[in-house]
């Protein structure tokens, strides 16, 4: 499970890196870059695995949310990749992807704040802005290029351009908070910390 957490905090840095410095140009020549369809894939292969793992074992909530996430990150290596090669894909499909993930995030999120897990509370409300505003980063990107196309004007993309970094910045918190989660686990595991210093499920 610690692994799973560090490597679903490792895609969402490359997601900060990948989009903090986006720009007109680089939002509409593509939704990611190589190293970021890579660390999808990496990052959901792993809370895949760890979450199916946790489940078998009887482990519950953290298996639940690294199964919905990895699920989920699978989901979106696909669809930037070869979903994006076909010529009916639009940035629209981006922007619900990331939309309709809301629902289950907040529903997994209840529990963080319920039982007082600080990092996982604070890592939720970062996913939440994440996926918020780079849905409607993408929706107003979709939206620009239609309205652009038929008045025949070149796109006005800065506000998707913001909000889509605003989206950048919070996977930014996520990460650092999951990271923390991480770094919690491992020092316990290895006694560097004492069982009961914190919890998170």
């Amino acid at each position: 499970m610690p692994i799973a957490f560090a490597l679903f905090a490792f895609s969402l840095g490359v997601f900060f890196v990948r989009f903090v410095s986006v720009g007109p140009a680089s939002i509409a020549s593509g939704s990611t870059t190589e190293a970021l369809n890579y660390a999808l894939i990496v990052g959901g292969a792993a809370e895949v695995l760890a979450g199916v793992l946790g489940i078998i074992r009887g482990i519950g909530y953290p298996a639940y949310v690294t199964t919905t996430f990895g699920l989920w990150l699978v989901g979106l290596f696909l669809l930037v990749t070869s979903g994006a090669a076909n010529k009916a894909f639009t940035p629209d499909a981006l922007g619900w992807y990331a939309l309709v993930l809301i629902v289950p995030v907040a529903i997994l999120a209840v529990p963080a704040f319920v039982h007082h897990n600080v990092l996982f509370a604070i890592a939720f409300i970062a996913l939440i802005v994440v996926l918020l505003f780079f849905g409607l980063g993408y929706h107003l990107l979709y939206n620009d290029i239609v309205t652009a196309t038929v008045h025949k004007l070149p796109p006005n993309v800065n506000t998707a351009v913001d909000f889509v970094k605003v989206s950048a910045w919070a996977a930014l918190v996520a990460a650092a908070s999951i990271w923390g989660v991480f770094a919690i686990e491992v020092y316990r595991n290895t006694g560097v910390l004492r069982a009961g210093t914190s919890k998170h499920a």
